[in-house]
């Protein structure tokens, strides 16, 4: 009996039915990157419904995994940089000695599971169930605003202004708090110059400029205080600002302003000049749309020879993304990201802009940073009115200082009126980039478009791999998607050296239209027309093939006989890069009317009547009526007759 009791009372104390039971079942933490104890809500704590005399009532412990099931629990967990500690028999989250330190722009959040355990040794040792624990990196604010650029050159021609089209700067800023990486404000620190800067990076001409050269620093200040309250700034860029007074560029013609149709073709610029300002423009780019406009009269084009491709969603998958947490990695067995210098992209895309003061940039693709930085190597993207597409050069290991185009913005309507419209970019990197809407090319303007330039990616060691993305951007400091697109898109398509001709695909038989005949396709002069003909598009790269091409352009009118009558006009409009110019300049307007008069038809007239008399001589000797029989026939109109017989009457009088 003794021996029974000593056994039922080991029992009773060594016996562990219950497993501890947490406090809840979802926890949040919170971590500031220069700390090391992670703050937990709700509190953590774990009860057990042993006896809490005993070792096994008791919570000796909490440990971390990465799932919430056992049969999963791997050597992975290890990983995770945090750990507890029991302090005054309360659980204690810390960053492990070992953990480097905690960076929110590398990694923002951890995502583990907790669970308690008892005291109880060994095999008799109970858990309780995992509780899922989010712990959030905090932001201290430890990165200055970046410009894009360290020098920034804008060109003023005459009495030209800044605008945010002509005059602009940007700088972005890193910090993981900052998810759109805006900055708050730019300064000018420059005492003392005719500028002002606002806080979109615009600057404003603020005084009568008088000097041909103006230059000063400016500052970026970011949107969040650091730990003494003060803002970060960036490190200064320099703005040159240029007026160009010498020279204004211009197109002109010694010949009539108008000229008179007679035949079935005319060259319409023989003796055309085109003026760049070469003195101070070394000429990169010049491109041209000469335009016959018919005022409306009849062009005689056969439309039933082609026709449009309907303004319609493809039967391919629409996606649509909802602006903040959608995006598509797209895997590199599908497409490895690289592209060459000659590509297309196409798509359809539906958008609207539902915030107009909103500046966020919304991507469609992005190609960037695997790990470690969140350099954009390509991407196509929409902010505000401007859809823009990015490629930069590299990453190289040498010729770091070099300047290239590297974005180009189209403002465009169409991007944000909620309607489907389709796009294509045919790209030939980095000299030109032609992007058609609804299959109608994009003229560019001042107005319209604008390029960027910026230095070469570099060659960093851990940034090897990039990653692709449809409808946002992955940054890999802050280990999330940024910068979301809300909209849907269909049929979006890379195409890598496509071989097309960049005209339409059909081409209108027409009576009256503008043509380039004898001239070749050259590799620095390039000329495409839509389909009836009565628009073209130049390109070349110096104002002697341009003025080439100008020459060759020719009005042609096949109708029988030539017309209709009346008066149509022939416009060119040119832009003109030079060399280390962000904007393109823009020629004034250059018209010429052409005519067509009523056409003069030749006026025949036709006399009939007897020819031939035979009278007697006494006859002859009073006088016999030469033109009694005689009729005339005309085909001129009723005033032209009564002239013409007023004529043939007066010699008949004259004969008598």
């Amino acid at each position: 009996m003794q021996v029974l009791s000593i056994e039922t009372k080991y029992s009773r104390i060594k016996a562990n039915f219950f497993d501890p039971i947490l406090s809840a079942n979802s926890y949040t933490g919170h971590v500031k990157e220069n700390e090391r104890i992670v703050r937990i809500e709700p509190r953590l704590y774990a009860s057990d419904a042993d006896q809490p005399a005993s070792l096994n009532g008791k919570i000796c412990g909490y440990e971390l995994s990465l799932h919430k099931h056992d049969d999963i629990v791997d050597d992975i967990t290890q990983n995770i940089p945090f750990s507890f500690e029991m302090i005054d028999n309360q659980p204690t989250l810390k960053l492990k000695a070992t953990s480097e330190a905690l960076d929110c722009e590398i990694k923002q959040i951890h995502r583990v599971y907790v669970r308690a355990f008892d005291c109880a040794p060994g095999d008799n040792r109970r858990y309780s169930e995992r509780s899922s624990l989010i712990i959030t990196v905090d932001d201290v604010n430890e990165y200055a605003p970046v410009f894009t650029h360290d020098h920034y050159l804008f060109k003023l021609h005459g009495s030209q202004i800044c605008d945010s089209s002509s005059c602009r700067v940007e700088a972005t800023d890193d910090d993981c708090a900052n998810q759109d990486h805006r900055v708050c404000g730019y300064e000018i620190v420059t005492p003392k110059v005719p500028f002002s800067i606002d806080s979109k990076g615009i600057i404003s001409i603020t005084e009568t400029l008088s000097g041909d050269q103006y230059e000063f620093d400016v500052i970026a200040i970011d949107c969040f205080p650091s730990n003494d309250n003060s803002k970060k700034i960036s490190q200064p860029a320099r703005v040159t600002v240029k007026i160009i007074k010498s020279c204004k560029p211009n197109l002109n013609d010694k010949a009539s302003e108008k000229l008179l149709i007679q035949s079935d073709r005319i060259h319409l610029f023989d003796t055309v000049n085109v003026n760049a300002c070469e003195e101070t423009c070394n000429v990169q780019d010049i491109v041209g749309t000469v335009e016959l406009d018919s005022n409306g009269l009849d062009s005689g084009c056969k439309l039933d020879q082609c026709y449009d491709k309907p303004n319609e969603i493809p039967q391919s998958r629409v996606v649509t993304f909802n602006g903040f947490s959608q995006a598509l990695i797209v895997n590199q067995s599908e497409f490895s990201g690289h592209l060459n210098k000659e590509l297309t992209i196409r798509m359809w895309m539906k958008h609207a802009n539902e915030n107009k003061n909103d500046n966020n940039k919304q991507h469609i693709f992005c190609k960037s940073d695997k790990k470690s930085k969140n350099r954009h190597h390509t991407a196509l993207f929409i902010q505000n009115d401007y859809l823009k597409l990015l490629l930069r050069k590299g990453p190289v290991s040498s010729d770091l200082n070099a300047m290239h185009t590297a974005e180009w913005m189209w403002k465009l309507s169409q991007i944000n009126d909620n309607k489907w419209h389709s796009y294509k970019f045919i790209v030939d990197y980095p000299n030109k980039i032609d992007l058609y809407i609804d299959e109608q090319l994009i003229v560019a303007t001042k107005e319209n478009f604008r390029a960027v330039e910026d230095h070469p990616l570099s060659i960093i060691e851990g940034t090897n791999d990039t990653i692709f993305t449809l409808g946002a951007c992955w940054h890999a400091r802050a280990s999330r998607m940024v910068q979301h697109f809300h909209g849907q898109l269909s049929g979006l398509s890379i195409e890598q050296k496509e071989e097309l001709q960049r005209s339409s695909e059909c081409i209108q038989d027409c009576h009256q239209y503008l043509d380039i005949p004898d001239v070749h396709h050259e590799t620095n002069l390039e000329f495409v027309s839509n389909s009836n003909r009565s628009m073209w598009i130049l390109r070349t790269d110096t104002t002697e093939s341009y003025e080439l091409l100008l020459k060759h352009v020719v009005y042609r009118n096949t109708f029988e006989p030539v017309g209709p009558q009346g008066e149509r006009k022939v416009t060119i409009r040119t832009r003109v890069k030079c060399l280390g110019e962000t904007n393109p300049n823009e020629l004034p307007v250059f018209t010429r009317f052409i005519s067509i008069d009523e056409p003069k038809i030749p006026i025949k007239v036709e006399l009939k009547g007897d020819t031939y008399y035979t009278v007697p001589e006494n006859v002859i000797h009073r006088g016999i009526y030469l033109f009694r029989t005689l009729s005339i026939f005309t085909n001129a109109i009723k005033k032209q007759q009564g002239k013409i017989l007023y004529v043939f009457l007066f010699v008949f009088f004259i004969q008598r």
